[in-house]
């Protein structure tokens, strides 16, 4: 999943995510290689609220317990998994229903 597709579903969501491996036309890291290796998985907060006004860059780590700090470009981030929606007091996460 990719992090528009989750932000238009849930505007607080806590994530899994990873960051993408370069490939397949696929290259947001000029000249490098991911910030993480791509087989580390990481825990973020997603908030609408912190979305860029390009709608280029999400900003991370403003929130307790996530695992990535600064501005990150969207693209470069592949969600694996929604735990839950992050409450109001940015403290509480209300898990999502098993399927």
């Amino acid at each position: 999943m990719n992090v528009r597709d989750v932000l238009k579903q849930y505007e607080r969501a806590v994530a899994i995510v990873h960051y993408r491996p370069a490939g397949a036309g696929f290259t947001p890291y000029p000249g490098g290689a991911p910030v993480q290796n791509p087989a580390v998985c990481l825990q973020v907060s997603l908030l609408a609220s912190k979305v860029s006004h390009s709608g280029q860059f999400i900003r991370l780590g403003d929130t307790h317990g996530d695992e990535i700090v600064g501005w990150t470009p969207m693209d470069s981030l592949e969600v694996l998994e929604i735990l839950g929606e992050l409450q109001a007091d940015s403290k509480t996460v209300v898990p999502l229903e098993p399927k």
